[in-house]
């Protein structure tokens, strides 16, 4: 059954789960989970297939991140709104 998951919905919860047990690490882990989320999406692109702007997006936001922790809140909500605004279709890269 494993093998059938999306490898984005199993950092999901592996992001999830690290968050639960260990709060302190919020910052981190949301940062590692962008971060693993844009490459994954990077790598459709060595399969012959364009780059996807939210991967470029969840790079940036996890680089982000992880240079200034404490602007965690803004560079969420922008992603967020990103993110939002891409699968809507009103913002094309």
């Amino acid at each position: 059954m494993l093998q059938q998951w999306p490898m984005e919905a199993v950092v999901a919860i592996v992001a999830g789960v690290v968050i639960l047990l260990v709060p302190r690490v919020l910052n981190y882990t949301v940062a590692a989970y962008l971060l693993l989320i844009g490459a994954l999406g990077l790598m459709h692109y060595f399969h012959g297939q364009p780059i996807r702007p939210m991967a470029v997006i969840s790079v940036a936001a996890g680089a982000l991140i992880l240079i200034k922790p404490a602007i965690l809140n803004y560079v969420v909500g922008i992603y967020l709104v990103l993110a939002g605004l891409v699968q809507a279709g009103m913002l094309r890269f």
